[in-house]
């Protein structure tokens, strides 16, 4: 039997029919069988109770779900328990794989006792089963999240499922809108759906909207949405900025927090789903302009990226998943994150500092740069382990300014953001 198998039989004989001790609140109450709910059509009455067990098999078994089924990829966990929990009660009055008598009755003192054919069969169905329930509630679904300030051309990276759309290019719109997703009679240039009125509020204008397609669950897809984003909103931003003379600054404006996802016309779950994916992209006070050029130095970044070796390619991902963090925060969260990026990229455990300060010198920078990270790391050591509330608290904050003539965040930032940009090629 192999391992979900043998944690679909574990689950079920978690599942008690009869409670251990006198008194005890039962921990499920439904309607069992495959009719509807909540109806007499809809089957018997029944109360589980569930062991200390249960709720670790229903995770072993959803992890491995997903975990070892490329289609399951993009599920939450959170829909997947559910869907387990759902399908043993729809299905534990089949017969001949459950013994009816033995469930109803509680003749048996845990589910698994109930079945009518082998463990190994057993088990097999309930697993296919719940698989096949599970292909009910995903489907194809497309993400969208606003990117205010940044201004420019579409270009897209269809291999990733990433689409970067200006809301003023008609024919980039048409091609994506003919993908086949039900968006209601929204569009880049009129962004609020017919029936429900969803739109994205703030007051604020946006000029390209960011789009992701995803097969998965609707919480699942938009996690896998938003790594995608992120990565994406960091390297634009990270070219961006190297092509800058004078960089960029946040303004006090409050950035779009929520995303809007679409289905495809051959989702089981039509639904329009308008709802929080937290701050992307912070609101800057003057635009980003996005050439051309910057537009093939993105694509090239990510053709860098593709043949990279699996490890470093999961680095470079966790990397600017802690730059873009860094970017939507302030002082020490934003200079943490920012370090986190670059351990993320270079950093060995046992030696975190050394390796950093190697993976620094690997990146062709100039000398000052380098001298720069020992100074940084030891102000990151400050603020990890309490001895300064904030950046310039730290007792060399004025020295690091006086000898370098700069400020520890922007050059932290600074150096994080060459690192992404010339990691795919060095890692």
């Amino acid at each position: 039997m192999d391992k979900a198998l043998a944690q679909v039989a574990r689950l079920t004989r978690s599942i008690s029919l009869r409670p251990d001790e006198e008194g005890e609140f039962p921990a499920a109450q439904f309607f069992a069988g495959r009719g509807k709910p909540f109806s007499f059509a809809g089957g018997v009455g029944l109360t589980w109770w569930f062991s200390a067990d249960t709720f670790n098999a229903i995770d072993a078994v959803t992890a491995l779900v997903i975990e070892t089924e490329p289609e399951f990829k993009d599920c939450d966990t959170e829909s997947v328990n559910k869907v387990i929990t759902s399908t043993l009660q729809k299905i534990c009055l089949d017969s001949p794989l459950f013994n009816c008598d033995d469930v109803i009755f509680g003749r048996k003192l845990n589910l698994f006792e109930c079945r009518g054919v082998s463990a190994v069969e057993f088990s097999t169905r309930i697993l296919e089963e719940i698989k096949s329930d599970l292909r009910d509630i995903i489907g194809k679904k497309c993400t969208v999240y606003p990117l205010s300030r940044f201004r420019g051309p579409s270009f897209s990276l269809p291999e990733e499922g990433l689409y970067l759309i200006s809301c003023s290019d008609d024919i980039a719109w048409e091609k994506f809108y003919n993908r086949g997703y039900h968006f209601d009679g929204w569009s880049p240039k009129f962004p609020v759906t017919a029936n429900n009125g969803y739109s994205f509020n703030g007051g604020f204008e946006f000029n390209y909207v960011l789009l992701a397609e995803e097969y998965g669950t609707q919480e699942g897809a938009k996690f896998s949405s938003n790594l995608k984003f992120r990565m994406f909103i960091t390297v634009l931003f990270a070219y961006a900025s190297e092509f800058s003379k004078y960089g960029y600054h946040k303004s006090m404006a409050q950035p779009f927090t929520r995303c809007i996802q679409f289905p495809h016309v051959t989702a089981s779950d039509k639904s329009i789903v308008f709802s929080e994916c937290g701050a992307l992209a912070p609101f800057y006070v003057s635009d980003i302009l996005i050439s051309d050029e910057l537009a093939r130095k993105v694509l090239a970044w990510y053709g860098a990226l593709a043949i990279c070796s699996k490890e470093y390619k999961q680095r470079i991902k966790k990397s600017t998943n802690f730059f873009n963090r860094a970017m939507n925060s302030d002082d020490i969260e934003s200079y943490i994150n920012y370090f986190v990026a670059l351990d993320a990229l270079f950093g060995r455990r046992g030696s975190v500092e050394s390796s950093i300060v190697t993976g620094v010198g690997s990146l062709g920078l100039d000398k000052k740069t380098e001298e720069k990270t020992s100074w940084l790391f030891d102000l990151r050591n400050e603020l990890v382990h309490g001895g300064s509330r904030y950046i310039s608290e730290w007792p060399k904050y004025q020295r690091y300014i006086k000898h370098f003539g700069s400020k520890p965040l922007s050059d932290l930032k600074d150096l994080a953001q060459k690192a992404i940009l010339k990691s795919p090629s060095l890692l």
